[in-house]
């Protein structure tokens, strides 16, 4: 199980991509946009791949996955 932060920070970056559908954006840029270290960021967007809330396309880019 995941503490509750991480959950909350999973979920408040899902809700970043879902209002802002054509965002699009690597680790590093992503680390940036939400102020996180480059490991944190790195397992939020593992975890949203995991989960199908994102997709990663070949330029290493995250974006919302098509519903």
């Amino acid at each position: 199980m995941r503490p509750p932060f991480f959950r909350k920070l999973v979920q408040r970056i899902r809700e970043e991509f879902e209002n802002a559908p054509d965002l699009r954006m690597t680790i590093s840029e992503a680390a940036r946009f939400f102020a996180l270290d480059f490991a944190t960021c790195e397992r939020v967007m593992i975890e949203l791949l995991r989960t199908g809330s994102v997709t990663r396309g070949p330029d290493r880019r995250y974006r919302l996955a098509a519903t």
